[in-house]
């Protein structure tokens, strides 16, 4: 139950004074991690969320082994589901709510509308990636940097563009665009924050 206090709903009070704990430069990341699971969100342990993401609500899930970049967005109006292997760059911005367009007196009506968003198994969106309402990214893809994605995608492409257009699909061959990290000459496929 939700307790009303003035115009502010208590329970929503609480959980942007745990996000703004959660989201500071101060906080190492490990114990960044920890505290997210102890509050109540859906994020595995083999998975890393970096200072400064925003995170309206705990309306979200998190798949193993997902890299979450600093200034992550998220406005928490509807679902947001992130699958397994996902990176996700600097300042990406995920968007769930919008309005319906109105007259010329008022282009945005007042009242909100929402849907969700998914990306998909595997996919990598670039920094400063905005994505839109109801927006599926499919797994395998590439969102290029500065990409605005208004509509869901294919699987195994590379979007780029505002707004996002399918620019080349990515075969099987294209496995790891990046050089692997090493340690001590062994490749090593751990994500660790």
């Amino acid at each position: 139950m939700t307790l009303l206090l003035g115009a502010i709903a208590v329970g929503d009070f609480i959980h942007r004074i745990t996000d703004a704990l959660l989201r500071s430069e101060l906080l190492p990341v490990g114990i960044r991690m920890k505290a997210m699971r102890l509050t109540g969100y859906d994020v595995p342990s083999d998975s890393c969320l970096w200072a400064g993401a925003v995170l309206r609500s705990k309306n979200l899930s998190i798949g193993s082994h997902v890299f979450i970049n600093v200034g992550f967005f998220y406005d928490g109006y509807e679902k947001l589901r992130i699958d397994d292997n996902v990176r996700i760059g600097q300042y990406v911005r995920v968007i769930t709510a919008t309005h319906e367009i109105g007259p010329p007196h008022q282009r945005a009506l007042v009242e909100v509308t929402g849907k969700p968003v998914a990306i998909g198994f595997g996919s990598w969106v670039g920094c400063g990636v905005i994505i839109l309402p109801g927006v599926n990214i499919a797994s395998g893809c590439i969102i290029a940097a500065g990409a605005v994605v208004t509509k869901s995608t294919e699987p195994d492409g590379i979007y780029a563009g505002i707004p996002a257009q399918l620019v080349r699909k990515l075969t099987d061959a294209v496995v790891d665009i990046t050089p692997p990290r090493t340690t001590g000459g062994l490749r090593q496929d751990k994500l660790t924050c």
